[in-house]
């Protein structure tokens, strides 16, 4: 089955368009012809007639021209309603060419029998026709061979990338026609873009495997300044602070190692939503400070996901912090629901040439110069897709901003 938007169906197409045209062309040329012909041979034959028997009337019927005469009554009933001129008709299973004219206030009729001319004229139709239908036939074999000739090995090339095999290399790689020259380019292009991606893959679980170890230690530190300073109990919240900050990071550090693998690689759990986001909730706290800012959080129902939780804790808790960041006043509300979280403030709300690239790397607001690195929305946009959801952003509109997350599979 050819597709009518592929190559290979434009090139039958084509080839059979042109075939159209040309044959088409011809036919009508064909046709005018035979008509000139009927004018020149016979009409004008039966006009010449006419004008002989004027001149001699007392010829009925010329041997050498295959004509006959009638005047006046003679004329056979059949053509006697016939008007001036020269007319067409089938009489008797003969095909009649008859000429009426008029002389001296008597009409006369010429017949010409040309019973055998219709036979050629209708011999050359057929011919036409079937000479017709076989030029499509043939432009359509030609078409479908030269573009299985000219269009397979890009077909089979398109076929390689859509669904590509790691055991086998692209097709025409050693052609050198533009076939090769597209498959090279494809190819180099497959294998920077793997190398970036293996690269970067690696460097995240390098950094992430390297980090553990002073984490590990700052938490062993934390839990022995907390068992010798139970008398100090000021300096306890200073230890206590550590130590969470610690293990926050830690969690972060396991969510790069899960970002750093392949989505379908991913171990995914039944997580329950609303605990997270109460956590991060209570840690976005000290970010606010004196702040006029008041923190709502609401759900109707506990809402379950198979997800990565690590993975959650870094794209509602990077979606809080950029809104605690950018509100100077008002409210930050954060709504979870099955079909995904919502996290809106009344901050000052993001300029439109932000917008269209928000969620690319180091893209920051305006007042983002000491505040921000540009990183956060491009993590959660990561994070997203990592888990299969959705992350998108709208003007809030009580001012501000809202960032949703939305969940494509989900349960409760």
């Amino acid at each position: 089955m050819v597709r009518s938007d592929s190559l290979r169906g434009r090139m039958i197409a084509a080839y059979v368009l042109l075939a159209v045209i040309i044959v088409g062309f011809f036919t009508i040329a064909a046709f005018l012809v035979v008509s000139k012909i009927e004018k020149e041979l016979i009409d004008n034959r039966l006009e010449r007639a006419a004008n002989l028997w004027a001149a001699d009337a007392h010829i009925v019927h010329s041997q050498a021209l295959d004509l006959s005469f009638f005047k006046g009554q003679l004329i056979p009933q059949d053509f006697q309603s016939l008007g001036l001129g020269t007319h067409e008709m089938r009489l008797n299973g003969h095909a009649l060419h008859v000429l009426i004219g008029e002389e001296q206030g008597q009409r006369y009729a010429v017949v010409d029998d040309q019973s055998d001319f219709e036979s050629i004229e209708t011999d050359a139709y057929i011919t036409l026709g079937f000479a017709f239908l076989g030029g499509i036939g043939l432009a359509l074999l030609i078409g479908r061979a030269s573009a299985n000739r000219v269009i397979l090995p890009l077909t089979n090339l398109a076929a390689s990338v859509q669904t590509p095999d790691e055991s086998n290399s692209l097709p025409g790689l050693g052609s050198t026609d533009e076939i090769g020259v597209l498959a090279r380019a494809i190819d180099d292009r497959t294998q920077q873009l793997s190398l970036a991606l293996q690269r970067e893959r690696w460097f995240t679980a390098d950094v992430s495997h390297e980090l553990r170890t002073p984490l590990t230690i700052m938490l062993g530190a934390a839990e022995v300044l907390t068992s010798r300073l139970q008398t100090r109990p000021d300096l306890l919240v200073m230890t206590e602070r550590i130590r969470r900050n610690a293990a926050e990071t830690a969690k972060q550090v396991s969510a790069l190692l899960q970002l750093a693998r392949a989505p379908e690689l991913a171990d995914r759990i039944s997580v329950e939503v609303r605990p997270l986001i109460e956590h991060e909730l209570e840690r976005c706290k000290p970010l606010l400070g004196k702040k006029p800012v008041v923190l709502g959080f609401h759900y109707a129902e506990n809402v379950s996901v198979q997800a990565i939780p690590e993975l959650v804790t870094v794209a509602v808790g990077n979606l809080l912090r950029n809104a605690c960041q950018h509100t100077e006043e008002g409210t930050i509300n954060v709504s979870l629901s099955t079909a995904g979280i919502v996290v809106e403030d009344s901050g000052s709300g993001l300029p439109e040439a932000v917008r269209a690239r928000l969620f690319d790397r180091f893209v920051r607001g305006e007042d983002d110069f000491i505040k921000g690195s540009g990183l956060g929305l491009s993590i959660v946009k990561r994070v997203t897709e990592h888990l299969g959801w959705r992350v998108f952003h709208e003007p809030n509109p009580k001012g501000g901003s809202r960032f949703t997350l939305q969940f494509l599979s989900h349960g409760n």
